[in-house]
Formats: C-alpha cells, sequence, structure tokens
C-alpha cells in the first residue's frame, strides 16, 4: 500500500477516534445532529492538523501572534486574510498553541472570529457548527464574536469551551 494512502488512513482513524472519544462532551447534541457535527469535526481535523508544526502555519498565513499567552488558552495565532463574517469549518480564523517543553508549542485548539462592527449593537451569533454545543462568545477587546474548539487537546469544561483546565 502506497506510504500517503496509509497515512491518511492513519490520520482519519486518529480522528475518528478523538470524535468519539469526545462524544461524552456533546449532552446537548440531539442523535439527529451528532452524526453531522462528527463529520463536520472531521473536517476541521483533517484541515489543521498539519498545523501540528507552528513554522507550517507561519508559513501558511497564522503568522501574527495578536494575544501573548493566555492563561488556560494558550498563544493565538491569527490569520489575517480569513478574518471576515463568515463561518467556514476548515478555515478557522485563529490557531491557539501552548508551551511544550524548553523550545517548543504544541497545537491545542481553533478559533473561530468574525468582527462586530458596533460592539453595542451585535450583529447576531454566527452560524457555526451543527446542534447547539457551539457556545459563541462576544470578545470586546478585540470586538469579535468567537468560539474555541480544543481539536487537538481533550477538555473537561467541554469541545467547544473557551478555557481548557490542562494549560496553566
Amino acid at each position: 500500500m502506497d506510504k500517503s494512502v496509509k497515512r491518511k488512513r492513519g490520520g482519519r482513524m486518529r480522528a475518528g477516534l478523538f470524535i468519539l472519544s469526545m462524544g461524552s462532551l456533546f449532552s446537548g447534541c440531539t442523535e439527529d445532529h451528532k452524526p453531522v457535527l462528527d463529520e463536520e469535526l472531521l473536517r476541521l481535523h483533517d484541515a489543521v492538523s498539519v498545523y501540528s508544526d507552528l513554522k507550517k502555519a507561519k508559513a501558511d498565513g497564522y503568522d501574527m501572534e495578536v494575544t501573548g499567552y493566555r492563561t488556560q488558552m494558550g498563544f493565538h495565532y491569527l490569520n489575517t486574510a480569513l478574518l471576515d463574517d463568515k463561518f467556514e469549518i476548515e478555515k478557522p480564523e485563529l490557531l491557539l498553541y501552548a508551551p511544550y517543553g524548553k523550545d517548543s508549542m504544541k497545537f491545542v485548539a481553533v478559533e473561530y472570529a468574525t468582527p462586530i462592527k458596533d460592539i453595542k449593537n451585535p450583529p447576531p451569533v454566527p452560524e457555526g457548527f451543527t446542534g447547539s454545543n457551539d457556545k459563541w462568545e462576544i470578545n470586546t477587546e478585540f470586538n469579535l464574536w468567537t468560539l474555541h474548539v480544543w481539536i487537538e487537546l481533550e477538555n473537561e469544561h467541554g469541545l467547544f469551551a473557551p478555557h481548557n483546565p490542562k494549560l496553566p
């Protein structure tokens, strides 16, 4: 079997196992929505798995670190070309990394962001993922609707929680 086929199957298998392990975190997801949400998460995982290497992320446009280290979140790397009012599963606006060891960073999550022009009169919550589990929040520091997805680091508070207690 060709190495690229094996690699793709291995990646899909890991993603599938990840999604199965997240099953307990989808308490608000109806049985009708769960297969669609699982497929959406698999699409996201496939799209961003190459960014385990921060150098690759920077080369692909995630080159603006915008927050410094944030407690229970990590460092936020923005791709300014993606910052618009559209939610696109395979194109999150930000990638989150946490310090790992002495000199490296570990990819832990993505964050979706859509601009809010008038913070006193925000537009409706973006569509987001299927079901009602994704809880968008208004970020008044940057005037954005934001949604975290802990696609690479399990989060006991939920896949879509803004903070992850596994990070200091």
